[in-house]
């Protein structure tokens, strides 16, 4: 390209419209220009579809420097022809308190109305809870921290779940009971439990009258001394806090009942083996609106009525390989299992009993495709459980 004589180079420059450009609007073109370079966002251009982004560094370092000249350039001859927008000062940024932190525990509950207002009160901790079984523990050994499953917590930061317990201050009241070792996970015992923190965190039961309850009717909340079965009135606010009832449980064909099966009239024995003992077969249908039980032995077969208040529901059961509930099992499956009037399992699908007694109808209805004569079941006490006594748990004295 022919050089420009220094004659021509003055003309040019003498018509340069840039010439009257100040220098403070040629810093604030530069940085204007420079911040566009150095941004990572992405830059639509007016009049064009695609779209620029910041170079990579190996790209920055060989054009670096022309890309910078001709965006000082552009601004400058661009200057006269445009007019400057308006920079707005950015507003004051409002100074906004922090939020208040969110409590760590949940407000304190109002204390109940009732006998236990001032127990709840000076409790640290108010708990509705299952004794789990305590393999380590042997037979007549005091009570001690034992395991339980928090099934609610009516005060307190616990949460629900298994955890331990100190239970020792009821050694005296309890004295030495097997109550709460024998109670099973399968058939487990529901209490009330009032009990102060220890300097650790802990909890251990609290040394007064009645801090720990059984709740012996888990549909009423109905409370009992775990020692003397006699009734323990807790008041209304209570007991309507507690809620430890059967959830799902479906309606079973039942009867007006009110008799026990010490009176009653008929019995069907299960099926005599060669050692003489005796076992018929429990089958359970749930569906999602009603079920029905029957009971067998090897030459009859029975659909069974319940007493009123008697409900059904598909719960998880140990079971053997079989299929049977067991104790001993080691497979955990669905089963569906009969609630007494006090909402405890009184019989369970597959479950063997040795008899059934109550009182043969010349009534018939369907069970699992099947009509069979109607036996009207007769329990052996209030809130008794053939299931529970099986498994070696302790019912309430009659």
């Amino acid at each position: 390209m022919k050089d420009l004589s220094a004659a021509d180079e003055q003309r040019i420059l003498s018509a340069d419209p840039a010439a009257d450009v100040t220098e403070p609007e040629l810093a604030r073109s530069r940085s204007r220009s420079l911040a566009f370079m150095e941004s990572d966002v992405t830059h639509i251009f007016a009049g064009d579809s695609g779209s620029y982004r910041r170079p990579t560094a190996k790209r920055s370092r060989t054009a670096g420097a022309f890309l910078a000249a001709a965006a000082v350039a552009a601004a400058v001859l661009t200057a006269n022809f445009l007019q400057t927008a308006p920079v707005e000062t950015p507003a004051a940024t409002e100074s906004v308190s922090p939020p208040s932190p969110a409590p760590t525990n949940a407000p304190e509950p109002a204390p109940p109305a009732g006998p236990f207002h001032d127990l709840f009160v000076s409790a640290d901790g108010v708990l509705v809870l299952e004794a789990l079984p305590n393999a380590a523990r042997k037979l007549g050994a005091g009570l001690g921290v034992e395991p339980v499953n928090v099934r609610q917590v009516l005060k307190g930061d616990l949460a629900p779940g298994e955890t331990t317990v100190d239970v020792a201050p009821a050694e005296r009241a309890i004295n030495g009971s097997l109550h709460w070792r024998d109670s099973q996970e399968e058939a487990p015992f529901t209490y009330l439990g009032f009990f102060a923190k220890d300097a650790d965190g802990g909890l251990h039961l609290m040394e007064a009258p009645h801090t720990l309850l059984q709740i012996q009717n888990i549909r009423t909340a109905a409370t009992v001394d775990p020692v003397t079965d006699e009734p323990v009135e807790i008041g209304d606010d209570l007991r309507a806090r507690i809620n430890v009832a059967p959830v799902g449980d479906v309606p079973v064909a039942t009867h007006p009942g009110g008799s026990w099966a010490a009176s009653a009239p008929d019995t069907i024995w299960g099926t005599q083996a060669a050692d003489g003992t005796r076992d018929g077969e429990v089958r359970g249908y749930v569906s999602p609106s009603e079920a029905c039980f029957t009971f067998a032995n090897s030459t009859q077969k029975v659909f069974l009525r319940w007493p009123e208040g008697f409900t059904a529901k598909v719960t998880p059961l140990m079971v053997d390989a079989e299929g049977r509930v067991s104790y001993y099992g080691t497979t955990l499956a669905n089963k569906a299992v009969i609630l007494n009037e006090w909402g405890f399992i009184n019989m369970a699908d597959l479950d063997t009993r040795p008899l059934v007694k109550g009182q043969l109808t010349a009534e018939t209805a369907s069970c699992g495709g099947e009509t069979l004569p109607v036996f009207d079941v007769w329990p052996e006490r209030e809130g008794g459980s053939p299931f529970q006594k099986g498994r070696g748990v302790a019912l309430p004295t009659p």
